[in-house]
């Protein structure tokens, strides 16, 4: 990856585009979460924010393939209800990880 390009778009000065990347990223990702890990470990290193890690692992919440069958159970509006609530949720633990002091724990420590 590109350092550059990646503290461009994730980085301190990501802004607005930085939430939204990783959101999308959160819901279209697929797997297991420990595939992830190693992945996000090399984007630490590259200064992404902590904040933007944690939205997109909370984010990955929602599941693409079970959308239809959710909305077949529960209807329309809860399922688009129940994502609203993910990602407000997926946004508002990753804005608490930015406010939270752990800037002193070395990076390799903070990923399980």
């Amino acid at each position: 990856m590109n350092p550059k390009g990646v503290a461009k778009h994730l980085g301190k000065k990501s802004g607005l585009k930085g939430w939204v990347i990783a959101v999308i990223g959160g819901i279209l990702s697929h797997g297991s979460s420990f595939i992830w890990y190693k992945m996000l470990a090399n984007l630490r290193e590259q200064e992404v924010k902590d904040g933007l890690i944690v939205t997109f692992l909370y984010s990955r919440a929602i599941k693409l393939p079970w959308l239809p069958l959710m909305v077949s159970y529960f209807g329309y509006a809860f399922t688009m209800l129940l994502m609203f609530y993910i990602i407000t949720a997926a946004l508002f633990q990753g804005l608490i990880v930015e406010k939270m002091p752990l800037h002193h724990l070395p990076k390799e420590h903070n990923l399980p």
